[in-house]
């Protein structure tokens, strides 16, 4: 995501409160003035002082203790001038996750001091408050002071729209006041409004690919051609991040639902049409949720709620589009929930199981692997789509979790079978690797553990990625690759043909298989089309030195023209579904596919 960097959240993790003078609390250089302090979280609102440097201790009046190591409800402050003010600060930064600041007035030495402080949460990986750094910085102009901490607390510092505690409080102020008294967006009866949840895609990519700098101008151009697609009575707010909210009242537009759907179709075309960046042309594109209805006091916040679940739909389906909201939506999300629960309880239960598909020589019918396939038969709702419950996981950051699983199952299995029959011995596992895995970059320590555990050599494991998968991430994904590659274990491309499908890209790929992808299979017995772009992709992979699996193969006529391009491998319902691991022992002692190659 874009925005402006704050300090590292993992920065000072592993710091102790083993300082025991206050020369030596923080090695900060000299010119700092400002106070900066570095809180540890212990248990909810339990906040230790564990680092601070001189402009920071201060403000501490305590001579006799060091109060590095001490919990700040237990510090002095001044002379005991709003003494939990900053405790209370604290609380509320660690319930929100956000950044806030506050004016602080202390008297030391008998002098008040006027203090602009500032609490900035720092994140883990997996979005929790693991630290809070706080900074103070001395203030006379009391009146500019004033300023600045609104500013801070309700406008967004990249682009400077109001944020999401202004767009709230905003709201519900307009709501509650009289409208005699107040000529804003809504009175406290309520009025027609709508409001547009907007997200804008990929602005990730654009990090990776130019930088945080230009992913914060890009931010910053967003925010600017949104204000001008705007009509003047319009809020716009960034809600977080890469999101950003408009809304509507019917005070000053006559029919809102319509003006909210106009208005997504200017963002929507505006987005189309103007590049973001001049020099690298970026294009950006946006997924919209609407949703009207009478807004009150009561009702504001459930508006708000089913403009974002229409735009979790949106995303869902990766649409660039709008989606209005319905009821349907909100029964789609609440059955989602539940699933995602049940899927989270059915993987931690070990409920789930893995099936296996045969891989199959084309040119001798003997099976030479097997793709590993994750089914989950809930106990409610029967088998669920490995296609919904993947990227339900992908959605719920379990993915991770089950690819673990996955890659740990496999290896054992292909291992038991090869301990149990010779015949095995040759075969290879395919395991299917998300790019959840490449972007953590635990993939080649998650496999190495893997094979150890089992036991089961590198050759005979084969890791599958997309081809999108490897684009979006192909520098890391290299890197890993070749780390892979040192223990032996081979790596395709999965779904070749539906993405780049750049010989540039393959030539720097240390990939051994590429896998063409069914909706070419399908069309290889109906159209020309479709025979000669699979006969590109065969061309391609051998001039590479790369062996090729066609999937999903139905008929025989399909089978046999991939024979004739020079197709390695096959699998596919002309051979076998997926199957369950008990079954697989006889399919490689009988090898039943021989007797279909000619």
């Amino acid at each position: 995501m874009a925005g402006q960097s704050s300090a590292s959240p993992f920065l000072f993790i592993n710091k102790k409160p083993t300082l025991t003078s206050r020369t030596r609390s923080f090695d900060i250089s000299s010119p700092v003035t400002d106070g900066i302090a570095i809180i540890n979280i212990e248990g909810d609102n339990s906040f230790r002082l564990i680092s601070a440097n001189q402009p920071f201790l201060k403000n501490i009046i305590d001579q006799e203790r060091d109060p590095i190591g001490s919990h700040i409800e237990n510090i002095y402050w001044g002379d005991n001038v709003e003494d939990n003010r900053l405790q209370d600060q604290l609380e509320k930064s660690y319930a929100s996750k956000e950044p806030l600041a506050f004016i602080w007035q202390l008297s030391i030495l008998d002098e008040m001091q006027t203090l602009l402080c500032k609490v900035i949460p720092l994140r883990n990986k997996e979005g929790e408050v693991a630290q809070i750094t706080i900074t103070t910085a001395d203030f006379e102009d009391t009146e500019n002071l004033e300023i600045e901490v609104e500013r801070y607390n309700y406008y967004d510092e990249l682009t400077g729209l109001p944020n999401r505690f202004q767009l709230f409080e905003q709201l519900k102020d307009n709501i509650s006041t009289d409208k005699s008294q107040f000529s804003g967006f809504i009175n406290h009866q309520g009025t027609e409004a709508a409001i547009l949840f907007i997200n804008v895609k990929k602005l990730q990519r654009v990090n990776e690919s130019y930088g945080y700098a230009q992913g914060d101008n890009a931010l910053k151009t967003v925010a600017n051609l949104l204000k001008e697609t705007i009509h003047e009575n319009a809020f716009l707010a960034r809600f977080g991040n890469d999101n950003f909210v408009i809304f509507l009242s019917g005070e000053h537009f006559g029919n809102v639902k319509q003006e909210a759907k106009t208005l997504a179709q200017s963002i929507h075309h505006n987005f189309a049409t103007k590049p973001l960046n001049t020099k690298y042309d970026l294009r950006l594109s946006v997924s919209i949720g609407i949703a009207s209805g009478n807004a009150n006091e009561k009702t504001i916040e459930q508006l708000m709620q089913n403009a974002h679940i229409a735009l979790k739909r949106n995303n869902d389906i990766s649409s660039n589009q709008t989606i209005i909201f319905n009821e349907d939506l909100k029964i789609q999300a609440a059955t989602k929930l539940r699933l995602e629960t049940e899927f989270r309880e059915a993987l931690d239960a070990d409920a789930l199981e893995l099936h296996y598909q045969p891989l199959v020589n084309l040119q001798n019918g003997m099976i030479s692997g097997f793709e590993a396939l994750a089914r989950w038969n809930n106990s409610k709702r029967g088998t669920v789509s490995p296609l919904e419950f993947i990227a339900l996981a992908e959605e719920a950051g379990l993915i991770i979790q089950l690819g673990e699983w996955a890659l740990n199952t496999a290896c054992m299995q292909l291992k038991s079978w090869i301990d149990n029959n010779p015949m095995a011995s040759s075969l290879f596992m395919a395991v299917n690797v998300s790019s959840s895995h490449i972007l953590t970059g635990n993939i080649a320590a998650m496999t190495r553990d893997a094979l150890a555990k089992s036991g089961l050599s590198g050759p005979n494991l084969k890791l599958e990625l997309t081809e999108s998968t490897i684009m979006e991430n192909s520098d890391i994904a290299r890197n890993i690759f070749l780390d892979l590659k040192a223990h032996g274990v081979s790596l395709a491309v999965d779904d070749f043909g539906t993405g780049y499908s750049s010989l540039s890209y393959l030539s720097r790929i240390p990939a051994d298989t590429i896998k063409i992808d069914r909706s070419f299979i399908s069309k290889i017995d109906t159209s020309d089309e479709g025979l000669n772009i699979i006969r590109v992709i065969i061309d391609l992979a051998k001039s590479l030195g790369m062996t090729i699996i066609a999937e999903g193969i139905e008929t025989r006529a399909q089978m046999i023209k991939l024979q004739q391009l020079g197709c390695h491998y096959g699998q596919g319902f002309l051979f076998s579904k997926a199957l369950t691991a008990s079954k697989i022992p006889d399919f490689i002692s009988n090898q039943p596919f021989k007797k279909m190659i000619k």
